[in-house]
């Protein structure tokens, strides 16, 4: 029994190496530079176990790969994968063959993940093109300025939680910035996408909190997160059991469109827009009926996700740097000054501006970028021919480190964004070409609308003894403990 069981573990295991082995050969029969695999996880095992976020996985793999090398195989378990490091084939990719990389490898065929594939995040073409020439108009400068007034609102419960807290012997107030912009984030999303008035400072509606915050931190959206931005395939396995649960969100949305549509109230927010878009004419490529209509409030989920993670960290970066800071906060202050509290106002803000996107050059809050190869593509001054159905990467936080770009890349420095100054085609953080991030004005005025009104009233610290992390269960950009700042009043 004993002989038997070694003979048949032996060939069990010598035809696993044989199968892996010509799996994770791929690359090198193609001719393609790669990065050596392990037989199991190929170049993914760090973040499979979560000892790495695993979008900055993916960063980690740009370091490691040849600093010249404009891509580089790699292999998700067996699967072989394209990481892009060269801004000139990005651009190629992105923009002029955007025909055959206009889909998003996450983009499952089912797409089971309906709140959020099933908007401009998610969808394939040709329906993601449609969606676009509809959602656009929702989030011009003249929806922004109707927006704005509900996200200052929304913000009064945040500056009187900040105020309520205890100061120490030195006159300080030590808050995680992280966890009160969560709140507020949440807030936001409630007033804007869901068009109802929530305060999560003092008086939390439980249940929707608890939704949201399983939205932004729940393990189990973290490990669905990376099967849909890595393994897709197991979606349509597994399907929607894994994935976020909206039932709650559905409710709280139905109400607010079926209340809206007897009363005639008009708030503008999201919920405004969506109601002409029911009432309009329809398209069969995507009618906006039914669950349909909710599925476009998550990108203001995702969305203000991403700037409120902006937000967080660039606080951090102007903590610890003082002199950046005050640059900002006489920028602030020059504006209200001349514009008062208007979206003119926050337009002006240049410096304040040039913060915000140095911050993202370090931290941008979705590292990657991710494209599906429709057809087989040689690419441009290669003869490397990619096979229809590769998936091809872009790390952002890769790109926005590469010392081939950025003078000291480590240092945060807002000059290099300073007007007149040559920004590097390597910077792509709202993505780049026709499927570049739609609503990178509504983030960047959220962004802006926080700091604007925490740095006018206080003055903002973190020590050594709260450096941040990275979560290393999330595909996004998170502190894994938050991030501790200061607050001293400005008198």
């Amino acid at each position: 029994m004993l002989l038997t069981f070694i003979i048949v573990a032996t060939a069990i295991a010598l035809l696993f190496w044989t199968y892996a082995s010509d799996k994770v050969s791929y690359w090198k029969r193609r001719g393609v530079e790669f990065l050596t695999p392990n037989l199991i996880f190929g170049n993914f095992k760090d973040a499979v176990l979560f000892r790495s976020a695993p979008g900055w996985h993916i960063g980690d793999l740009y370091k490691m790969a040849r600093p010249d090398a404009p891509f580089v195989g790699f292999y998700i378990f067996h699967k072989p994968c394209l990481l892009l490091r060269d801004p000139e084939i990005i651009k190629h990719v992105m923009i002029r063959d955007f025909d055959n990389f206009s889909d998003r490898h996450f983009a499952g065929s089912n797409q089971k993940d309906s709140f959020g594939m099933k908007n401009l995040f998610g969808l394939k073409n040709p329906a993601w093109k449609y969606l676009r020439t509809k959602i656009t108009p929702t989030l011009t400068m003249a929806k922004l300025k109707q927006m704005l007034p509900l996200m200052m609102e929304t913000a009064e419960p945040m500056l009187n939680y900040i105020k309520d807290q205890p100061v120490d012997h030195n006159n300080m107030k030590l808050l995680d910035v992280q966890d009160f912009n969560y709140k507020y984030t949440t807030d936001l999303i409630a007033s804007i996408a869901l068009g109802i008035k929530v305060d999560s400072f003092y008086y939390s509606n439980k249940e929707f909190s608890a939704a949201v915050k399983e939205f932004f931190y729940g393990f189990k959206r973290m490990v669905a997160l990376i099967t849909v931005f890595f393994m897709p395939e197991l979606v349509e396995i597994i399907g929607t059991r894994m994935l976020f649960n909206f039932t709650f969100v559905r409710k709280i949305f139905w109400n607010a469109m079926e209340n809206r549509e007897k009363t005639g109230e008009k708030r503008g927010d999201f919920i405004d827009s969506l109601l002409q878009m029911k009432n309009g004419e329809q398209n069969p490529i995507y009618k906006f009926e039914g669950d349909n209509l909710l599925y476009q409030s998550g990108i203001f989920f995702s969305g203000f996700e991403s700037s409120s993670m902006s937000t967080s960290f660039t606080l951090m970066e102007l903590a610890k740097h003082p002199e950046y800071q005050e640059l900002a906060r006489k920028d602030i202050n020059r504006a209200i000054e001349e514009y008062g509290w208007t979206y003119e106002a926050f337009q002006d803000m240049k410096y304040l501006e040039q913060t915000i996107l140095e911050s993202l050059r370090l931290h941008p809050p979705v590292p990657i970028v991710d494209r599906y190869t429709r057809e087989d593509y040689k690419i441009p001054n290669t003869d490397i021919i990619i096979e229809k159905g590769t998936p091809i990467y872009i790390s952002l936080s890769g790109l926005g480190m590469d010392p081939r770009f950025w003078d000291e890349p480590e240092v945060y420095n807002p000059d290099r964004f300073a007007e007149g100054n040559h920004i590097p085609d390597a910077y792509m953080t709202f993505g780049i070409g026709p499927r570049m991030c739609v609503g990178v004005r509504v983030g960047q005025l959220h962004t802006k609308v926080v700091l604007a009104l925490l740095l006018r009233e206080y003055e903002v610290w973190q020590t050594k003894e709260h450096v941040s992390f990275l979560d290393s269960r999330s595909t996004f950009t998170v502190a894994c403990n938050g991030i501790q700042l200061y607050f001293k009043k400005i008198r």
